[in-house]
């Protein structure tokens, strides 16, 4: 197994370790409060505070939150393709929503959440698909 590989797979148990933690706890008042520091710095920036509302920023931090997952996952699993991530993540997406809306009251569940989410995996295996037709490593054998 290369180096990068190995790296990528210590990355992506990590980062699902992390996302679990995130994604089901009791309470989203940690990540909403992300967000709205995220509205903050947006505007900050410079972009209005018309368009840099706390669910704008929610949405955004919601799609940034499944692409280091599926990026990590492109890499430790090369055959996959972006439009295996995309559906990976929106079964992710889905199963974590439910869970929360089944299983923790503190917790909204929502469409919207399953969107970004699933948008945010795409977003993640594009940018390693993207990289490997750049240096042509979409031709390599993937093993």
């Amino acid at each position: 197994m290369s180096r990068v590989r190995t790296l990528a797979w210590v990355g992506l148990i990590a980062y699902a370790a992390f996302l679990a933690l995130v994604l089901l706890s009791p309470s989203s008042q940690t990540q909403s409060d992300g967000a709205g520091h995220l509205a903050s710095l947006a505007q900050g920036l410079g972009v209005s505070p018309a368009r840099a509302t706390q669910s704008r920023a929610e949405f955004v931090a919601n799609a940034m939150l499944l692409m280091p997952l599926a990026a990590l996952g492109s890499m430790v699993w090369p055959a996959s393709t972006w439009r295996d991530w995309t559906a990976w993540s929106f079964v992710i997406a889905s199963g974590v929503e439910l869970f929360q809306g089944l299983f923790l009251p503190g917790r909204d569940a929502t469409m919207i959440d399953i969107v970004a989410n699933t948008l945010g995996g795409l977003l993640g295996a594009l940018v390693v698909a993207m990289v490997r037709w750049l240096w042509g490593l979409d031709k390599l054998d993937h093993r």
